[in-house]
């Protein structure tokens, strides 16, 4: 198979590329790997949701930094989650992470992202997060600040504050100008975002879902989903459709994509994780074209994870009873910015501000650029003005965004046409859902 430079190269740390603070690639590549950070889980792994958030934490960390040392009773079996049945030893072998008694080693300038009520001396001198969930509510805040540890959330919201401290601890080593990521508290409500406003009690999801694409958004959809505890998963249909196969670049954002991976299809990938968790699983190798219909009994919850707009303008078409189509940001100002649409709405997908006509001037002048310049230099050291970034702890806040929004529909039968979120500022905006959907759920297990 021939792979384009573009194939190869880690999609966070072309941030600094974008920003023009690394000339090159290699320089941008070579920074990444002297990053590092530490994560203090201690014995909160002895809980589901303690461990959702130490296992989604080390997940994205080792994406975004060169270098993750966690602090963590390695002899824990993990009970859910794509490495279910592993050791968090085990588990922190695999991801790429090294585990460590105290942090001694720490150098003192490293992040360290405290989980839940966990507490160990860290050295002074960096950025020290405390990541912990309410409700339906993910948190964090600098470590010395605030008295309320609460951790009587559930394993959406513990999943979504381990990203979202991942996402803070990243800003922080950023350090764009303006920024107060890593010295700021802030809140993600997957329930109703932007307020203080709590759901009820995680007992019911989806019966069926169906999820479009399987890169950065649709693995971590998958990874979500590995965590949700039916009380009986091989009643919960999964469908997954995607053709591509993956990249050594898909490891950077991709949850389910290991290291110098086998160019396997990502359907496949995501399939292994959600059949070892009981689902019963379908795979789907085909685009989404004009052709794509669920039949009238069909009541999947699609998750769309796409990065481009032929396919979203015919979410309206295929007849899912109800569409969450999640776009993200693409450069560094924006790469953290999140727009969830639900479908059916006030107007069909095709009617879609923004869905309509082709991809912007801008953006084609863009693409040329990158293919002259990958013409030019082989070697890849470039500047990749035209090349998306992301980053694994976006795609996974998002996603439970969206597991969330669906759920909401399952217990509730509402949620919002439009969320619009963006990480580095805290901004939110909602449009309230303007029809009714109706979706099956099946229970969940009593977990805690």
């Amino acid at each position: 198979m021939t792979r384009s430079i573009t194939d190869t190269f880690n999609r966070t740390a072309l941030l600094a590329v974008h920003e023009g603070t690394r000339a090159t690639v290699d320089a941008a590549l070579n920074a990444q790997v002297a990053t590092g950070m530490a994560i203090v889980a201690n014995s909160m792994a002895s809980d589901v949701r303690g461990q959702a958030a130490l296992c989604t934490a080390v997940a994205t960390a080792v994406r975004a930094f060169g270098h993750v040392i966690v602090i963590a009773d390695g002899k824990v079996p993990l009970t859910a989650g794509p490495h279910r049945g592993h050791t968090i030893v085990q588990m922190i072998e695999q991801e790429g992470a090294r585990l460590a008694d105290d942090l001694t080693d720490v150098p003192a300038d490293w992040p360290v992202l405290y989980l839940g009520d966990a507490a160990l001396p860290a050295p002074g001198g960096g950025v020290r997060l405390r990541a912990r969930w309410s409700g339906w509510t993910a948190h964090v805040h600098p470590a010395d600040t605030g008295t309320d540890h609460s951790l009587d959330g559930n394993i959406l919201a513990a999943i979504a504050a381990a990203a979202l401290g991942v996402h803070e601890a990243f800003g922080a080593i950023r350090n764009r100008p303006g920024s107060d990521a890593g010295w700021r508290t802030i809140t993600v409500n997957l329930w109703q975002p932007g307020t203080s406003v709590g759901g009820p009690e995680l007992t019911h999801a989806p019966a069926a879902w169906w999820i479009v694409g399987l890169g950065h958004l649709g693995q971590a959809y998958a990874w979500v989903m590995s965590w949700l505890t039916y009380a009986d998963p091989t009643q919960v249909e999964i469908v997954l459709q995607d053709t591509q196969r993956v990249v050594d670049a898909n490891h950077s954002t991709g949850l389910l994509t290991p290291v110098k991976p086998d160019p396997v299809r990502k359907t496949r990938l995501a399939a292994a994780v959600l059949e070892r968790a009981g689902y019963d699983v379908v795979i789907l190798d085909r685009r989404l074209d004009h052709t794509t219909r669920v039949l009238v009994d069909d009541h999947h919850v699609a998750l769309l994870g796409v990065d481009s707009l032929d396919p979203r303008r015919l979410i309206s078409g295929v007849g899912w009873k109800l569409a969450i189509d999640a776009g993200l940001g693409v450069g560094p100002a924006d790469f953290n910015a999140v727009l969830l649409r639900r479908f059916p709405a006030q107007i069909l997908s095709d009617q879609v501000p923004g869905w309509k006509g082709h991809v912007p001037q801008q953006r084609r002048a863009a693409t040329a650029a990158l293919a002259d310049l990958q013409r030019r230099d082989p070697c890849g050291s470039v500047q990749l003005a035209g090349t998306a970034v992301g980053a694994a702890f976006v795609g996974v806040v998002t996603a439970c965004l969206g597991v969330a929004q669906g759920i909401r529909a399952a217990l509730s039968g509402d949620g919002f046409d439009v969320i619009n979120l963006h990480m580095q500022t805290d901004d939110v905006d909602l449009a309230p859902a303007t029809r009714e959907v109706d979706v099956v759920a099946a229970r969940l297990c009593a977990l805690y």
